[in-house]
């Protein structure tokens, strides 16, 4: 949908009359917006998603799956023993886009059927889990990255890794023990990373950590801390082996799709120097 300001005003004015949250979220910087009235974009204090008392991103964004589809796309969020249905929509207000988020609170028991609340949140928490977390290693999937995290802008690092030697591990200890490597590799690097930065399983066993907003020298030091704490997994299911992995870095100002190409080749250039 396109709208002036004028009628994106007059249009959230009427929604108003029906959803408890309207506003406009630019979903590349996670900034939300009132819109006044007078068709006045007026700036949230916090980012979008502290209205669902989080201290990162939804990991479902239907805004930036939206925006990035071009769609309206729906789902239940919760806060405390509250549910509530969130609307996004994307539309472009004077040719600039952006995300319309309506939301309501639901109050009617009926709606949660005979299993009750507690059981629905549940089932919707457990969708969305399986939605964008890799069973094995409980880190984010790759449809997550594909997904969520393209439409940020404050990316400004991206991390490629991968286990040497995987394949022999595999084949001389048997799967099990390669699974249970992957995910203890997927555990040290979740204790080295900030909150604001995100782990991915790319495939097999090929990781990505994606890095908001973080200076050259703590990316350094976050990247020895991983290699240093996979390297003490010692022991794995009453075998010893030694665990290494071999990292791509790139840190920069370009988009994500970008700083992975540039993470890839310097990831085969590690690989390359440990031949």
């Amino acid at each position: 949908m396109r709208f002036t300001k004028t009628a994106v005003a007059e249009f959230v004015k009427a929604q108003k009359k029906i959803f408890d949250i309207v506003r406009l979220v630019e979903v590349s910087l996670t900034k939300e917006y009132d819109v006044t009235e007078a068709g006045e974009f007026v700036p949230g204090e916090y980012q979008c998603y502290a209205v669902w008392n989080k201290t990162r991103r939804c990991d479902n964004c239907i805004s930036a799956k939206a925006f990035a589809l071009k769609t309206q796309l729906t789902k239940f969020e919760f806060v405390n023993d509250d549910v509530y249905f969130v609307m996004a929509s994307y539309i472009e207000v004077d040719d600039k886009p952006y995300i319309l988020e309506m939301v309501t609170k639901l109050n009617d028991e009926t709606l949660f059927g005979t299993f009750g609340k507690n059981q629905f949140v549940a089932a919707i928490e457990s969708h969305n889990r399986k939605l964008y977390i890799d069973p094995l290693t409980g880190v984010h999937n790759r449809r997550y990255f594909d997904e969520q995290l393209h439409q940020l802008s404050n990316i400004n690092a991206v991390v490629i890794l991968d286990v040497d030697s995987f394949k022999a591990i595999n084949d001389t200890y048997g799967h099990s023990v390669g699974d249970f490597v992957l995910s203890q590799v997927a555990q040290c690097m979740q204790t080295c990373v900030r909150a604001s930065d995100t782990v991915v399983r790319y495939g097999g066993d090929e990781f990505l950590v994606v890095f908001q907003n973080i200076p050259f020298d703590v990316l350094s030091v976050r990247l020895k801390s991983i290699c240093t704490s996979v390297k003490e997994i010692r022991r794995v299911q009453n075998q010893e082996l030694r665990v290494s992995v071999s990292i791509g870095a790139i840190w920069t100002e370009q988009d994500a799709s970008k700083l992975l190409e540039e993470a890839d080749k310097n990831l085969y250039v590690a690989k390359k120097q440990k031949d």
